[in-house]
């Protein structure tokens, strides 16, 4: 990869590859290491050695041990996340700064749809959609609150803080907050899905890696940069979208219980 860098010698390098399987981190935490924490720190080393600004994606999990949090998380404030994937990505953050010219960009809840439609367990939105299918009745967890984040919002913010010459550690998510539940019955509803959605607590879907309570972030650096983020709702109207757009070949996220 360094030679690789080298020869292409790019003024920019995004760092989008990450492992996200947040229960399997629990199972193999030396993997989940390597790919979030050690690679990085080979890619932020060859960033500073041709002088690229090294763009890091990070998640909201490196917080969430704060259970009385009620209000959005700043960039300062202190970290501490819950499981082997919150560690690993708060490792890969510390492993960023290895370049002198990085941007550490936190983000949430991020959902899209592939070219082939929604595909159960590609991410949350399209495994609600798939299941809505399949069940009579969704359970899902509705103590976790935090920010649906639709990709290509996100992409779009991070190309005008690499254009605005942005540097450091910047909060980057769709506005407002709700729940998994509350995104589920908000989803449903604009897309004319019947199916019920019912609440249940966390503790009645016990996972493998606990999730943060909530790990809404502020997005005040963001747009003070001059950037502005649609509400969450926003992202999942052009989500449907495209939705609607792509093909229906459906094939689930942690954090729904179906029956």
């Amino acid at each position: 990869m360094p030679r690789v860098l080298a020869e292409l010698a790019p003024a920019v390098v995004i760092n989008c590859a990450a492992w996200t399987a947040v229960d399997a981190a629990e199972r193999d935490p030396a993997g989940c290491f390597a790919a979030n924490a050690g690679a990085v720190a080979a890619l932020a080393a060859a960033c500073r050695g041709i002088d690229a600004l090294f763009v890091q994606i990070s998640s909201d999990y490196v917080f969430g041990a704060d259970a009385s949090r009620r209000h959005p998380y700043r960039e300062a404030d202190a970290p501490g996340p819950l499981g082997v994937y919150g560690r690993s990505k708060l490792a890969g953050e510390i492993a960023a700064q290895g370049c002198p010219r990085h941007l550490i960009v936190r983000t949430c809840g991020l959902y899209s749809v592939g070219p082939s439609g929604p595909v159960r367990g590609r991410c949350f939105a399209d495994t609600m959609l798939v299941l809505s299918r399949e069940r009579d009745v969704l359970r899902v967890v509705d103590d976790q609150h935090c920010t649906p984040s639709y990709v290509p919002h996100v992409a779009e913010a991070i190309l005008a803080l690499v254009d605005r010459g942005a540097t450091g550690t910047v909060h980057v998510t769709n506005s407002g907050a709700t729940t998994w539940h509350g995104f589920a019955a908000a989803l449903f509803e604009a897309a004319g899905v019947a199916t019920p959605v019912e609440r249940i607590p966390s503790s009645a879907y016990p996972l493998p890696a606990a999730r943060p309570p909530y790990s809404v972030l502020d997005l005040s650096r963001l747009r003070a940069a001059g950037v502005e983020m649609p509400d969450w709702r926003a992202g999942m109207a052009e989500y449907l979208s495209s939705v609607n757009a792509s093909s229906s070949n459906m094939e689930g996220d942690p954090c729904v219980q179906s029956s």
